[in-house]
């Protein structure tokens, strides 16, 4: 039998919660970064912006999936 699904604590929201505003802090100061390698002429600015990218999804799915209780 399967354990009911009971969802997170408060405090794993609240860590959450900080986690993602301390990450959307250093993405945003990437994407700002990125922005200005791209103007610059830097190929270098693309890798950085497709890299956020790619963490910021990662991030996403991992929350959805510990919400719903699959982990």
């Amino acid at each position: 039998m399967s354990e009911p699904h009971v969802g997170w604590t408060v405090e794993q929201r609240a860590a959450v919660k900080r986690y993602v505003q301390f990450a959307a802090a250093f993405a945003v100061a990437g994407i700002a970064l990125s922005v200005f390698l791209i103007a610059s002429g830097n190929s270098g600015g693309w890798a950085l912006l497709g890299i956020i990218g790619c963490i910021s999804a990662v991030g996403c799915v991992f929350i959805r999936r510990g919400k719903d209780g699959r982990f």
